[in-house]
């Protein structure tokens, strides 16, 4: 039998790494978003996608970048997010109480940005690979996408070449004020103890990564994404990067791609995430696998997936972790099986 380390989640205050996020509206909600500050996401009615939802936004924090891809003009800037997601079902300035419950605030900073970055510039971006995680042809599926600090860098910089005159940003007229509670955090389990839906699973690896957290499992990391779209069709769970800085240079030295299950983890789920190791390494790491870190999260794991783990330590000298998770008193504690 495999070895077993456990890891017992420790909660502590560290200064928060500055995210990027896109949000998707029309004109309409924009100009009302832009105007009170805040920005809101609607509650599904299937249980199972609402909690991807939630997940989705757990990504953002104060001090976050935010974006606006405003259909049928582009990608608008620049503000800043004030507040953590939180959840407020009075919350009626698009004309339904209670139908977008899940909202964050923002204000603007730099300068005004009055023209965007038009769709052939972010096609450009995606062709040259510098915009890789803002999918527009999945705009109709999503609304809210958590960027690199690299592809937020890009996207500045032409805002800024297509706004060379600077002028003062346009405070935002009426605030709204954030209810301060936070989003929903169902960690309800079944009689074994799985959690019934993964997006909330998704959901407090989100939350404890904006909290600085779980470092000494992971490692110390930048960017932390979920839901990733890849070149095949399927969405990485979660994606992180990590980097040092080096005297004043950053220095890019590994990546991390996981994938959650809440039943038992089996062998097509391991190939599943070894077929997001190998885009990863081909896209962001120049073929070098070493600097790919896979994990694969569920409750249990089948004796295939144990096999096919040793057979790849063994063949290929290439290890994927796996982490066994553990509801306990709404909060989750992770074991890892080596």
């Amino acid at each position: 039998m495999m070895g077993e380390r456990r890891f017992r989640v420790v909660f502590v205050a560290i200064m928060m790494r500055m995210g990027s996020h896109i949000f998707l509206v029309n004109q309409e909600n924009f100009e009302t978003s832009v105007e009170h500050g805040v920005y809101a996401t609607t509650k599904v009615k299937f249980p199972r996608v609402d909690a991807e939802v939630v997940a989705g936004m757990e990504t953002v924090n104060p001090g976050d970048l935010v974006f606006f891809y405003v259909r049928n003009r582009g990608i608008m800037g620049l503000w800043k997010a004030t507040s953590r997601s939180f959840l407020d079902e009075g919350l009626d300035l698009w004309g339904e109480t209670g139908k977008y419950p899940y909202a964050i605030c923002f204000e603007p900073i730099i300068r005004d940005f009055r023209r965007p970055v038009a769709s052939n510039d972010i096609y450009d971006l995606r062709d040259t690979g510098k915009l890789w995680t803002f999918d527009l042809g999945m705009v109709s599926n999503k609304n809210h996408y958590t960027i690199t600090k690299d592809e937020a860098r890009e996207i500045i910089r032409l805002l800024l070449r297509n706004n060379p005159i600077s002028s003062t940003p346009v405070p935002v007229r009426k605030p709204y004020k954030e209810s301060g509670l936070r989003l929903p955090m169902q960690l309800n389990t079944n009689r074994r103890g799985q959690i019934e839906y993964e997006g909330f699973l998704n959901a407090w690896f989100m939350r404890s990564f904006s909290k600085g957290e779980l470092k000494s499992l992971v490692g110390d990391y930048e960017d932390f994404l979920n839901f990733v779209p890849t070149s095949f069709n399927r969405v990485m769970d979660i994606f992180l990067t990590h980097v040092t800085n080096i005297d004043g240079m950053d220095v890019l030295h590994k990546l991390t791609c996981m994938e959650l299950k809440t039943r038992v983890g089996t062998e097509e789920d391991l190939r599943q995430l070894v077929r997001y190791e190998d885009w990863l390494a081909r896209k962001l790491a120049n073929g070098d696998h070493e600097m790919v870190q896979s994990i694969l999260v569920a409750f249990d794991f089948q004796e295939q997936a144990l096999e096919y783990v040793r057979k790849r330590k063994v063949i290929d000298e290439k290890t994927v972790r796996l982490l066994r998770y553990r509801v306990t008193q709404d909060d989750i504690d992770l074991e890892e099986i080596e």
